[in-house]
């Protein structure tokens, strides 16, 4: 049976929460029903948010429109 060789990867594993502020917004976000998403090619771990080494703060980006658009800067990756 070849339908095992074909499906995509699970997802990697969330990153531990940064600190007690970044574990404070991952129980946030469960209790909005959010899903934080995790990407192997980011810096963070997670999709859509970056570290910015002159802030010192997680940014976080979405396509909309066909361009990319910063909803904002945050200090930690859970947070973004």
């Amino acid at each position: 049976d070849t339908s095992d060789l074909t499906a995509p990867p699970p997802p990697p594993p969330p990153p531990e929460p940064s600190s007690a502020a970044g574990a404070e917004a991952v129980r946030q976000a469960e209790r909005e029903g959010l899903t934080l998403v995790t990407s192997s090619n980011s810096n963070s771990g997670y999709r859509g948010v970056t570290f910015k080494q002159g802030s010192k703060k997680y940014e976080l980006t979405v396509r909309f429109g066909g361009r990319q658009n910063s909803l904002g800067r945050f200090a930690t990756a859970e947070q973004a």
